[in-house]
């Protein structure tokens, strides 16, 4: 039998990242404090494009329109970091109405995806004896393509 190395790496400097555009220059900031990445689910949702010829009796589909992901993380709390700062901020700014689209960039075992959405909240959770968590939650649309952000040395 042939045995083959895993290809399994270790989740190490994974990155999160979210862009503000004003005047339009991108300033991007790290979030730092997160223990694990997932990126948002985009998974179109199914047109039935069943007929009265379609084979084997069988239903069809094509894929339709992409939802708007309900993405949330948790990131260890540093309310003075200025990732965190920013992050309050923007989840006012969505609690009076007045939300503001950014950039969301997740870089996980080197590959970037990037995309548009907005903060919806970000919510301090209280602890004793542990490490304080925040949660992150957003609203997520569409892949940013091609990438707007180049890998360093690119």
């Amino acid at each position: 039998m042939v045995e083959v190395a895993s290809q399994v790496g270790i989740g190490w400097q994974d990155e999160l990242w979210i862009g503000r555009t004003v005047s339009e220059t991108t300033t991007w900031t790290q979030i730092l404090g997160i223990e694990t990445i997932n990126a948002p689910e985009k998974v179109p949702e199914d047109i039935d494009v069943t007929h009265m010829q379609s084979p084997g009796r069988t239903r069809e589909t094509i894929p339709g329109l992409l939802a708007a992901a309900d993405w949330s993380q948790e990131v260890q709390y540093w309310p003075e970091h200025a990732s965190q700062v920013l992050l309050d901020t923007l989840a006012a700014l969505n609690e009076t109405g007045e939300k503001e689209d950014v950039m969301v960039e997740f870089v996980v075992g080197g590959i970037r995806r990037t995309y548009r959405g907005y903060v919806s909240h970000f919510t301090p959770q209280s602890s004793v004896g542990e490490k304080r968590m925040a949660t992150l939650a957003m609203k997520i649309f569409e892949r940013i393509t091609p990438n707007p952000r180049t890998p360093e040395g690119d």
